[in-house]
């Protein structure tokens, strides 16, 4: 691969990345958790990640 054919692709990627680092920077920290209606002290969240955990460990016994 050539040298300018690199530092194109290096120039694309790092227009990629800037773009994407500019949409990450407009959401604020911990909206992630609002996003899935998360929160501290949910027995619903609870039971959804015991469930998981049980499903897994079934999967896995299964050899899925």
């Amino acid at each position: 691969m050539s040298t300018e054919l690199l530092e194109e692709k290096v120039a694309e990627l790092t227009k990629r990345l800037e773009a994407v680092e500019a949409k990450v920077a407009l959401v604020p920290k911990g909206a992630w958790q609002d996003i899935i209606g998360w929160e501290k002290d949910d027995e619903l969240f609870r039971e959804a990640v015991r469930l998981g955990a049980e499903w897994r460990a079934q999967a896995n016994a299964e050899g899925r």
